[in-house]
């Protein structure tokens, strides 16, 4: 099928570039929110005795991907927003009102926070390169693993229910991350429960099997592949316009294989983030975004 000009400027402009720019801005933001809000060390007695107390500088701007608040306006993840409720066995009005944009967006675009928005999932696409190099070098040791995403999800709610306390929030590292960011540039220190964890992630991730966590082990990605398992805007494929060429299968980080849509095969729905890097390596242009009925 001839392609038009202007299907053909759309098929040029690649989703990494704009994905890219929403993931260095969430990141940004989770370094930037420690810098402007009050530095408790400042507060110190020592200081205020001397008489170096300096002006308050407090903001209403806190949080991090779990949870953020703006100048009174709040984002809730949404397995945040459960697994607190789960937790305190009720549900508190303004925190609801807090995940209905997360959540709608979620029902409509599917996970797209794990590949637009997720600072911790943007550096381990990027650790696929020194993962690729090392396997240049045979330092690197490829492992079969199982989806155990559903279960770690299960236990984590059914403890959160019977104990009264939200244990996602404690090892999920999109969570960890942010709480690190503020440790680091407010309080001058870290934590190493949670240091040693993204660094375990990045450390097998580099020596080991590419994505894992995301693929295998995060429960909070394992709920939202659940909630936007029917999600309106996913990828398509124009099955006259594809040669076959598998460049969508090898650059899929979840070996989910996008050429099957046009073989006819099973495709996995869920795992599918819409990070669009099938949609770019496609040289014909046969991988698109559109919303409607999945075919």
């Amino acid at each position: 099928m001839k392609e038009t000009k202007s299907e053909h400027k759309a098929h040029s402009l690649k989703i990494r570039y704009p994905r890219r720019l929403i993931q260095l801005s969430v990141l940004s933001i989770l370094i930037w929110i420690p810098l402007v809000t009050m530095n408790p060390h400042d507060w110190s007695p020592s200081r205020i005795v001397l008489g170096h107390l300096p002006p308050p500088t407090v903001r209403e701007i806190s949080g991090d991907t779990w949870s953020f608040t703006f100048y009174g306006f709040r984002l809730t993840h949404p397995v945040a927003f459960f697994e607190e409720v789960l937790a305190a066995k009720v549900v508190y009005i303004p925190f609801a009102v807090s995940v209905i944009i997360p959540l709608m967006v979620t029902l409509l675009l599917g996970r797209v926070f794990c590949s637009w928005l997720c600072p911790v999932g943007f550096l381990l696409e990027l650790n696929q390169k020194l993962n690729a190099t090392l396997k240049k070098f045979g330092l690197h040791y490829e492992l079969k693993l199982k989806d155990f995403r559903y279960i770690i999800l299960t236990l984590s709610l059914l403890f959160s229910l019977l104990f009264a306390v939200p244990i996602i929030s404690a090892f999920d590292p999109p969570h960890v991350f942010g709480r690190e960011l503020i440790y680091i540039f407010t309080h001058k220190a870290i934590s190493l429960s949670g240091v040693g964890l993204l660094a375990a992630i990045f450390l097998f991730e580099s020596l080991s099997t590419s994505r894992a966590w995301c693929n295998y082990f995060c429960p909070s990605g394992g709920a939202l592949s659940l909630l936007g398992a029917k999600r309106a805007w996913r990828i398509r494929m124009e099955k006259d316009r594809c040669i076959y060429c598998e460049k969508c299968d090898r650059a899929c980080p979840y070996y989910l294989e996008p050429m099957r849509l046009a073989t006819g095969g099973d495709f996995n729905w869920t795992k599918c983030d819409n990070c669009g890097l099938c949609r770019d390596a496609c040289p014909t242009g046969a991988i698109t975004f559109r919303f409607g009925r999945r075919l």
